[in-house]
């Protein structure tokens, strides 16, 4: 009878064993937090960003669009974006632009630069 429990409790810690090593054959490239989790909040938080750069494009002809949430937006740019610098600083020199045309396509065509350039 102890040779028989002895086999079985092998034969349960062999298979055990296998199930382990299925288990992460499986779960290989599945991520578990980290640059999963943080790749997403940067997409979230760059598409917001764009959404904004969106809406002062479409109203700077009308109005002043310098309000806090385009120098959030702005700042993010610079900050996490190749080249952001160099593209806010153009894109703040197009909404000084004052004919009204002409300071939407320089808005229009630095937001598209930093859109190619953020990868969106």
């Amino acid at each position: 009878m102890l040779g028989q429990i002895s086999i079985l409790y092998l034969d349960y810690k062999c298979s055990y064993f296998v199930l382990m090593v299925e288990r992460k054959k499986h779960l290989a490239n599945v991520a578990f937090g980290g640059a999963w989790s943080e790749e997403l909040l940067e997409r979230d938080k760059l598409s917001k960003v764009m959404a904004v750069l969106s809406k002062a494009t479409a109203d700077c002809a009308d109005r002043d669009v310098s309000d806090r949430d385009l120098m959030a937006a702005l700042e993010y740019v610079r900050t996490s974006v190749e080249k952001g610098p160099m593209l806010v600083s153009g894109l703040q020199n197009a909404l000084l632009e004052p004919n009204q045309s002409i300071r939407q396509d320089g808005v229009r065509r630095y937001v598209r630069m930093i859109a190619e350039w953020a990868g969106v």
